[in-house]
């Protein structure tokens, strides 16, 4: 009974401290937090508050208010605390409310009275509002808010009325500055519905929130206001905005670097103290390293070369040993990777590296070609038995088919290479007229300095910005040269996007916040941030010459040059405007899925359905940006016409080539026969989790043994997706018939 009658009496003295109230408020808002996270939000340090600190911590644990899981070492609040933080809450409210005061809720997680005086000072310290008139917006503001009926006011319910206020006065400078940035109630409900139906994690909804905010901060503080507003009304489109300044698109990477010790991971993964000996280390490290790249890149990493770089490891190992190595490693690029990655493959050791020396055993690359065909062939068995059960979709190949003639051994492999593709294996394949870097996702790097080691690895795709072709020739009503002036000035305002990244970039690199990319050798970074591409993507090429000339591009040779005549016209103002701001620009006409659908409903919205020309109608209108043709002409006229039209787009291009069933040696004789710069063949999968079985085309539920939970996968664009991850309605539309 004594001890009944002492428990009131212990959790009033526990919640005495303004800072144990504080604890309770942050813990009830944001969740179980670590001792360092609580620390951070109370602005306490701790090599002055860290004493004091755990005494609060510890009256709050005697008391039942919170508890200390041992497994995370994260603090959470009780059922008993959340009610004495109501309580303390609503005793807060009802003094102040007899007092006659406003109450507010503020973004710290507590209630207070309101306070005419902050803001005055939050107009002059954020957007830098003069003071004496600071004080007039601040004085219309509370004389508005009296008149409210409302019960408590909120931080920002405040903000959008001062904002408000700043318009009427014609002071829209200070109002930008002021803007508050997050996510309305309805977006973030409907993001965590969209999460659950689309079969996604919780991690989702809260990097859709950070990416939200960071996207807007972009457009209102970091772009020029003729770049946001170009992007914003849809004259371009800006992929990855949230990372515009933080992070670059991809990396191409130089394993030799990281093989011989010049580089190394840092991440708790890199383990690797000295350079490895044996492919198993060698594989080992390769895993650290993409792991800790990928949360310095917004997209995949391509690891070219890879079968030369890693054959000297190879010798005086068995093919069961190195088998037995790869399915792991595959198995764990294919799954947990947390970046698509792109593996650089060659059936010969390229003329450029014969005589270069091997990192990881003697002599030079020439030396181990057959070290390197045996290598790529077991990849590829390696990759076919992982392929059996879920398609390893994380994971591509580019596969290089140069002019010299193959070998037996280097003959197998390109079989198998066609046997992995007929089966819905993503295999690029490669025959470039220069030596050239691809990633799937359309991210193109050429050796355009005649230095391959400079302009093909150790770089990548800062960015990509598509220009909306089409609506440019709806502008231009017929006239060749006022298309040619809208598209220069779209270009223009991409090119400012790049300079601005480029700028941002530089800043990141050299605050130490892109600590792998940032690294240094000889005092030169790993990432060689001048010799970087900007992806320009041109889309909706083929909508564009419709809507300029009344023809597909298909349809006659004349669209075609056309077609060429604008490239060449595009690429030219691109290397020239690009070299003025010391930027590396190339052409596309491989866009953002976003894009492709943003912009055709913008404009449709703006001219109308008797000016606009899209694919898919009306119910799903999109702009074509794979393939360059439409998917409804003839596969052989659209293969001669991506023929055409690749060589110009130097920054990225890829064919598509439905499998239709047909088996590898059937692939063979047509990829012998194809004249194109970068293709892959593609087949829509269907994989049963029951059966942990993989089949070819779309089917309503498993061959083997009759489940209707099976998984469907196909390329909503240029790389493979479960359906229910699509976006794309228009081409969601189209598979399915």
């Amino acid at each position: 009974m004594h001890r009944v009658l002492r428990e009131p009496v212990e959790i009033f003295n526990a919640i005495s401290s303004p800072v144990r109230l504080q604890i309770l408020r942050l813990l009830s808002a944001r969740g179980p937090l670590t001792y360092s996270e609580i620390m951070e939000h109370l602005n306490l340090k701790p090599s002055r508050d860290a004493g004091k600190f755990v005494y609060h911590l510890k009256n709050l644990l005697a008391a039942g208010l919170i508890t200390l899981d041992k497994e995370s070492r994260r603090y959470r609040i009780t059922a008993l605390g959340g009610m004495v933080n109501s309580f303390s809450q609503e005793l807060a409210e009802y003094s102040l409310k007899k007092a006659g005061k406003m109450l507010v809720r503020t973004s710290k997680y507590s209630i207070e009275e309101f306070d005419r005086s902050r803001i005055t000072s939050s107009l002059i310290e954020e957007a830098g509002v003069p003071p004496e008139v600071a004080d007039k917006i601040s004085a219309e503001a509370e004389e508005r808010l009296l008149k409210l009926p409302i019960r408590y006011l909120t931080a920002p319910l405040i903000r959008e009325l001062v904002n408000a206020i700043l318009l009427e006065q014609g002071l829209e400078e200070y109002r930008h500055k002021l803007t508050r940035l997050g996510m309305p109630v309805h977006d973030v409900t409907r993001t965590m519905r969209m999460t659950a139906e689309r079969g996604l994690t919780i991690l989702h909804v809260k990097r859709a929130a950070g990416s939200r905010v960071l996207t807007e901060y972009a457009l209102l503080n970091v772009f020029p206001r003729e770049v946001a507003d170009s992007h914003l009304s849809g004259l371009i489109h800006l992929s990855n905005v949230e990372d515009w300044v933080l992070k670059p698109q991809s990396i191409h990477h130089d394993l030799r670097g990281f093989l011989s010790g010049a580089f190394k991971p840092r991440s708790s993964l890199a383990l690797q103290a000295a350079p490895p000996e044996s492919l198993s280390g060698a594989l080992t490290l390769t895993i650290s390293l993409l792991k800790a790249f990928s949360g310095e890149v917004s997209g995949g990493q391509t690891l070219e070369y890879f079968n030369v770089f890693l054959a000297p490891l190879l010798r005086g190992s068995s093919s069961e040993r190195v088998l037995g190595l790869l399915e792991p490693f595959l198995q764990t690029l294919s799954f947990t990777a947390d970046s698509p990655v792109t593996l650089g493959l060659e059936l010969t050791i390229p003329d450029h590296l014969r005589e270069a020396s091997a990192v990881g055993g003697r002599g030079t690359y020439g030396d181990y070609e057959e070290e390197a065909v045996r290598f790529l062939n077991l990849l590829l068995d390696g990759l076919a038995m992982v392929s059996e059960g879920k398609p390893p979709l994380n994971l591509h190949l580019a596969l290089k088919l140069r002019s010299e003639r193959l070998s037996p051994k280097a003959q197998q492999a390109f079989e198998k290479a066609h046997n992995l593709a007929s089966k819905g294996v993503p295999v690029l394949f490669v025959s470039p007229a220069v030596e050239a870097s691809y990633q799937p996702e359309g991210c193109l790097l050429a050796d355009w300095s005649e230095d391959w080691e400079v302009d093909l690895v150790r770089c990548g795709c800062l960015g990509m910005a598509a220009l909306n072709l089409p609506r440019a020739a709806y502008e231009a009503r017929g006239s060749k040269e006022r298309l040619k002036e809208l598209l220069a000035s779209a270009l223009k305002h991409a090119l400012q996007a790049f300079h601005v990244k480029m700028e941002g970039l530089k800043l990141r690199l050299s605050e130490g916040v892109l600590p792998n990319l940032a690294q240094l050798k000889n005092g030169e970074p790993y990432f060689r941030l001048e010799s970087s591409a900007c992806t320009l993507c041109l889309l909706g090429l083929n909508e564009a010459v419709k809507a300029h000339l009344g023809y597909w591009l298909e349809e006659e040779l004349m669209p075609q040059h056309f077609a060429m005549e604008i490239l060449e016209y595009l690429k030219g103002l691109a290397e020239e405007e690009g070299r003025e701001l010391g930027l590396r620009v190339n052409l596309s006409h491989l866009a953002e899925d976003e894009a492709s659908q943003r912009l055709a409903l913008m404009d449709v919205e703006r001219y109308g359905w008797s000016r606009v020309v899209v694919q898919g109608g009306r119910e799903t209108p999109y702009y074509s940006y794979v393939p360059l043709a439409s998917t409804t002409s003839d596969l052989k006229v659209r293969v001669e016409v991506e023929a055409r039209l690749q060589p110009l787009l130097n920054g990225g291009h890829l064919t598509l080539i439905p499998v239709d069933g047909r088996p590898g040696k059937a692939l063979e004789r047509q990829t012998r026969n194809l004249k194109l710069r970068c293709f892959t063949y593609d087949q829509p999968l269907t994989y049963c989790p029951i059966c942990g079985k993989t089949f070819q085309g779309l089917k309503a539920k498993c061959p083997l043994c009759g489940s209707l939970k099976v998984e469907a996968y196909a390329r909503q664009s240029t790389v493979y997706l479960p359906l229910k991850w699509w976006t794309h309605q228009g081409k969601l539309k189209a598979l399915k018939g």
